[in-house]
């Protein structure tokens, strides 16, 4: 009989970060050395780093790697790749070259196993363009995959999370739920339908790039939705604009099963994480059910990209990316920080 990858480890995909606010504090800590041809580092926490290399691109470098968060080898592997190139996506750029971190249990998992693990893995980095270029394993307890994946981005196409406007909407790209939803696989109750639409969003590359690269459509600041949940990325965003967003629960996509998975407890340690790190910045509408709630903070793998867009060209925006990413909505707008009402806080969701 086959392994199940997901029975192997305690937790799974983007849950196993380690908690934001944990990490924050961190890295709030550690001393600066200022770079001039460092544009984008750790500072606003955005999704990749930014190295300054001529006079027209920068350079794009990211990495991300995490235990199994599907059962199949094959499909991990692929998943694996889209995740971490997708903060390349994010940052408006290409990804070009990957670099394999393995950690593999040789004692516990075959070769056979290893090989659909990182021929996924192939297939997925070749889907967008770009090689894998070498890498670094060692024989470990517990099964993580990851890349550092390094791309370019033209300086007048560059998207960062520090670059939203009042005035601008918000636009998710995919379902959120992950988190729940394969944390009720590892219990092996998840039907084959549900199954489907939660891989089928975890592999869809975020390459919403390439969709918008030859429109006039500006995109003000970026993001990808991951591990720390929609609040988490999201308020990581309106923090480094210095704005306020207004969401609209009802119009956040929501992956089929999510909120059901929710309800019956099917939860991580980074649900309670999550909202630890934003609830001092967050307010939720008084007639929100905890469940919702807990959807907001649902540790994404793969997760889609929020998008920043003046509201002029949302709608054709919507158009273009619901090509490639069907479940694509506007989910909210973007204000000043303190308007007339006095809101100080980052993030306002109105639950109907």
């Amino acid at each position: 009989m086959a392994i199940k990858l997901t029975q192997t480890v305690k937790k799974g995909g983007c849950a196993a970060k380690l908690p934001a606010g944990t990490l924050k504090k961190i890295l709030s800590r550690l001393p600066q050395k200022y770079c001039p041809e460092l544009h984008v580092g750790h500072e606003t926490l955005d999704d990749a780093c930014l190295w300054d290399i001529d006079e027209n691109r920068f350079l794009v470098q990211t990495l991300d790697f995490f235990t199994p968060i599907l059962d199949d080898p094959y499909d991990f592997g692929a998943v694996a790749a889209a995740n971490a190139m997708s903060d390349v996506f994010a940052m408006g750029g290409t990804p070009k070259t990957a670099l394999t971190i393995l950690a593999f249990p040789s004692a516990e998992l075959s070769e056979a196993v290893l090989s659909e693990l990182m021929q996924g893995a192939v297939d997925k980095i070749h889907q967008a363009g770009a090689v894998l270029a070498g890498g670094h394993s060692i024989d470990d307890d517990t099964l993580k995959l990851g890349f550092s994946v390094s791309g370019f981005v033209k300086k007048n196409k560059t998207w960062t999370n520090a670059g939203s406007k009042p005035g601008d909407v918000l636009i998710l790209t995919k379902g959120l739920g992950t988190g729940s939803l394969c944390a009720k696989l590892k219990f092996d109750t998840l039907s084959p339908e549900i199954y489907k639409s939660l891989t089928a969003s975890m592999l869809l590359l975020n390459d919403a790039p390439s969709l918008l690269e030859h429109t006039n459509i500006p995109v003000h600041a970026a993001t990808d939705i991951t591990g720390f949940g929609f609040l988490g990325h999201a308020l990581q965003m309106a923090r480094a604009s210095r704005v306020h967003f207004e969401i609209d629960f009802p119009k956040l996509p929501k992956l089929p099963g999510a909120l059901e998975s929710i309800q019956a407890e099917f939860l991580t340690k980074a649900h309670a994480t999550n909202w630890e790190y934003v609830n001092e910045e967050v307010d939720l509408s008084s007639t929100f059910f905890d469940f919702e709630r807990l959807l907001l903070c649902d540790p994404q793998t793969s997760g889609g990209l929020l998008l920043s867009i003046p509201e002029a060209h949302s709608e054709r925006a919507c158009f273009l990316l619901r090509e490639r990413f069907p479940a694509t909505e506007i989910v909210g707008k973007v204000t000043e920080k303190i308007n007339s009402s006095g809101i100080s806080t980052s993030i306002k969701v109105n639950a109907r």
